[in-house]
């Protein structure tokens, strides 16, 4: 029998959200293990959502690139009724400070560095740089987004990464539109923000969450005014979306002074460092308050993008095909996949485990972790953002499950009305199958055809649980890397050598 890796406990912690250690820690007044779960943290942070914004980099210049850019826009705007306007209608009805307050959670948890001030009319933050703009700004530092950050002060900086105009590619919006921001060209993802913050609030509810001031080029600083009455709103902030402001009808606002000097630091401060603070001052009350808000963090920026890529994964399928759907799976795995691969290409088991942990947990998992003779099994309901988006919408919000574990909101895109693809035809990228939900064929692009190819092996293999989308689904990791058995190599499409 072979040796056994992990033990029983190790297991247990890795698959238990961070926001549940954190509140183990204040309510034990045990604070040994902080450290290890800010660097988590930092690690979570940005785990999933530089892959996501990278995805998307890939996906939105695809469509340029076969369709053009009319076409585009018309892809991002039917698929914001399913990947923004949810989204946004968690700012509906709220004042202006919970409102600041909310968009802070999305800033910190999109790797924004940033400083938040409060006038008269308004709380303003100031980012450099805002998170998408990482993508913009050409590379500062060497390193992958699950490295932890340069930490200076209470501040984080994180990687950016220069794929607008460098190497990658990506493509720019081209032509004044109020995806553009009326510029005759912006980063094609900045759009996403742009209907998020502004154009999809304006209307649903009238006015933005945010009016958006963005840089003259990448290496600016980056303004997001969350206006205390929204009459106050500059009419500009309307006409830049397309549509006139409102000459009344909106709800009353304040000028009163909304946050302490205090509370304006901390609404800036990285949730990894207010763990760190609160622990150094032994403040158990402030680790619970922290706790309390993690897992809305964790998914509150990455949700909307992962919907989003499925609803444009789902149109290239309809109007490109689905062999345009998987070459654009293809590219993605080259952008996406390629650090990775080269950082994980010599690590055991042991080492691998904890690391995909991570990731495993930034995507909103509700999961346990057992260990075979030859096999590490995950287990979840749900398990991914892929089960999240096959299965039925039964939870529209965070959930505590028992002492240990979380359940995160779940979406049924495939169902009515959004109703994304299913691809129709049988492809490596399906494990041979009809009926498969086109956002889970990236599992086996990006976690098996690619790594085949670049690796010899998988890095693990899921199981999709198409006959029943609220059940359990299944991750295979093998101990040995040489040990995989040739079916997990045919289901698609390539064969084991040796």
């Amino acid at each position: 029998m072979a040796a056994r890796v992990f033990d029983e406990e190790t297991l247990d912690l890795l698959a238990t959200p961070l926001s549940v250690q954190v509140e183990r820690a204040a309510k034990s007044r045990n604070l040994g293990e902080v450290d290890w779960i800010v660097d988590q943290m930092n690690q979570e942070c940005l785990g999933i959502y530089d892959a996501y914004v990278s995805w998307m980099g890939v996906l939105q210049t695809y469509i340029i690139e076969k369709a053009g850019q009319a076409a585009h826009d018309l892809a991002l705007t039917w698929v914001g009724e399913y990947g923004t306007r949810p989204f946004v209608r968690r700012y509906a009805g709220l004042g202006a400070r919970d409102r600041a307050l909310l968009l802070a959670e999305r800033l910190r948890a999109s790797g924004s560095t940033f400083e938040v001030s409060e006038d008269e009319q308004r709380v303003r933050f100031e980012l450099d740089p805002w998170g998408p703009i990482r993508w913009w700004r050409a590379p500062e530092s060497e390193g992958l987004s699950w490295e932890r950050p340069e930490t200076s002060g209470r501040r984080m900086r994180y990687p950016t990464y220069g794929h607008y105009g460098g190497p990658v590619g990506f493509a720019e919006l081209e032509g004044a539109r109020p995806f553009t921001h009326g510029r005759d060209s912006l980063p094609a993802f900045l759009a996403t923000e742009i209907l998020f913050l502004e154009t999809a609030p304006i209307e649903l509810f009238g006015y933005p969450i945010a009016v958006i001031g963005l840089p003259e080029d990448a290496a600016g600083a980056t303004t997001l005014d969350v206006y205390k009455d929204p009459a106050d709103v500059p009419a500009e902030a309307y006409r830049r979306a397309g549509v006139e402001k409102p000459v009344g009808g909106l709800p009353a606002g304040t000028r009163e002074r909304l946050f302490s000097d205090e509370e304006l630091d901390r609404m800036a401060t990285p949730l990894s460092l207010q763990v760190q603070l609160a622990a150094a001052a032994e403040d158990h009350e402030r680790l619970l308050a922290i706790a309390a808000g993690m897992d809305r963090e964790l998914v509150g920026a990455k949700d909307p993008i992962g919907v989003t890529i499925a609803g444009l994964l789902s149109w290239i399928a309809w109007h490109l095909g689905e062999a345009a759907a998987e070459e654009a799976l293809e590219r993605t795995a080259e952008v996406v996949m390629s650090p990775f691969i080269a950082a994980v290409r010599d690590l055991t088991i042991a080492d691998s485990i904890p690391a995909w942990a991570v990731a495993w947990r930034s995507h909103g998992s509700t999961f346990w972790m057992e260990e075979r003779e030859e096999t590490v099994i995950l287990r979840g309901r749900p398990l991914g953002a892929c089960h999240r988006m096959l299965s039925h919408a039964y939870q529209p919000d965070v959930v505590r499950l028992s002492e240990s574990r979380v359940r995160y909101p779940t979406f049924g895109v495939y169902d009515a009305p959004a109703s994304f693809h299913l691809m129709r035809e049988a492809r490596g990228i399906t494990h041979g199958k009809t009926d498969y939900p086109i956002y889970g064929c990236h599992c086996h692009m990006l976690h098996e055809i690619f790594p085949i190819d670049q690796l010899g092996h998988p890095l693990w293999v899921e199981e999709h649980n198409l006959e029943d989308p609220d059940g359990e689904m299944i991750h295979i990791h093998y101990k040995d890397p040489s040990a995989w058995p040739a079916r997990y190599y045919e289901q698609v499409g390539r064969s084991k050598s040796g």
